[in-house]
């Protein structure tokens, strides 16, 4: 047995004649353990943070939607344009043909031929519809257009005739076809063309008045050479 007074005396003396030593070992010890403690538990947390992150960016790229921004791409860009020419006569001040684009509009057109003469009428006109590529233009005076209203015999006969078996179907004509009718150009039988593919057949040949660009002056100018 050991007395244990006498191990604590001796180990009091130790302290006392070493303490400096035993403080500077036991800081040593206790850095140490921190270091450990702190490598070990710190590394588990830096992978837990990236694992975090990691799924962060993996939700956010989720939730990316390539297709809807190559649609929304589509629908904000500009529809494209090409050149046209367009020859205007009649009522202008400076007839001709101009160069422009497939966007432009009949208006554009008649400011860049000098304007409307006096004797023009702009009623006759559709002013806000597009042009297109070899379109022919005649601005009618107002005598021309009273005329073309009072009398369709007064309409300029351009190789047709009135007999039934030579009258336009508007229904089953072309392109080409339709612009065989008396002041209809590419840009009216197109309008024709897109009224019939929207809204069918039409029943009677007053119903072309539907189409834009149409009104009852041009109706009664080519009523005489029009069928359904």
């Amino acid at each position: 047995m050991f007395n244990v007074d006498f191990d604590l005396n001796r180990i009091r003396n130790f302290y006392e004649e070493n303490s400096k030593t035993v403080r500077m070992a036991a800081l040593i010890i206790v850095v140490g353990l921190s270091i450990l403690f702190f490598w070990i538990h710190g590394d588990q947390g830096t992978r837990v943070i990236s694992e975090a992150e990691a799924g962060t960016e993996e939700t956010a790229e989720s939730y990316e939607d390539p297709q809807y921004d190559e649609q929304s791409a589509d629908q904000e860009a500009p529809a494209a344009s090409s050149v046209a020419y367009v020859d205007i006569s009649g009522e202008v001040n400076k007839p001709g043909v101009y160069k422009v684009t497939t966007e432009t509009r009949l208006f554009e057109v008649i400011d860049m031929a000098g304007g409307l003469t006096e004797k023009a009428d702009p009623d006759s006109l559709n002013r806000a519809e597009k042009v297109t590529d070899g379109e022919k233009i005649i601005v009618l005076s107002y005598d021309e257009s009273s005329e073309i209203g009072n009398s369709s015999s007064s309409v300029p006969d351009y190789g047709l005739t009135s007999d039934e078996g030579d009258k336009v179907n508007i229904n089953t004509a072309d392109s080409s076809e339709l612009q065989t009718i008396p002041g209809i150009g590419p840009a009216k039988a197109q309008s024709i063309i897109d009224y019939r593919e929207q809204n069918g057949y039409f029943t009677t040949t007053e119903d072309i008045m539907d189409v834009t660009g149409i009104g009852q002056k041009t109706y009664a100018s080519i009523k005489d050479y029009i069928v359904v």
